[in-house]
């Protein structure tokens, strides 16, 4: 959604894949997903995932605003799992006055991500 212009420049100028917005509107989260997952997968034993619910956009909270749907999120995490090589995983943004039904949410993203299917 934003990035602070030293960061771009610091990303651009790296060997660091990154995927914006604009990405995930022009190839959709499965083909952007799978696109990620052979980059990090690519000469590797797997990879990390670090994740925020500000990064997911929740009816009625501001600080997701913009963001990817909870069921991109989802999508997202199911991929994970799927790949096979989640190494591990960190959350961040969890504090006591988050809303409850986003915490939870973000509980079942984390599921999903290390393989919990509903069948």
């Amino acid at each position: 959604r934003h990035a602070d212009p030293a960061e771009a420049r610091v990303l651009k100028d790296s060997r660091v894949s990154a995927f914006t917005m604009t990405d995930i509107d022009a190839m959709g989260m499965r083909d952007l997903m799978h696109e990620a997952i052979r980059i990090a997968t690519s000469g590797t034993q797997g990879f990390h995932v670090s994740y925020s619910p500000e990064v997911t956009e929740f009816a009625g909270w501001a600080a997701g605003s913009g963001g990817i749907t909870v069921r991109e999120t989802h999508q997202a995490m199911e991929a994970i799992a799927l790949s096979g090589g989640l190494l591990s995983m960190d959350v961040s943004g969890l504090t006591s006055g988050l809303e409850p039904r986003i915490a939870i949410d973000t509980v079942n993203f984390v599921m999903s991500a290390f393989g919990k299917r509903i069948l």
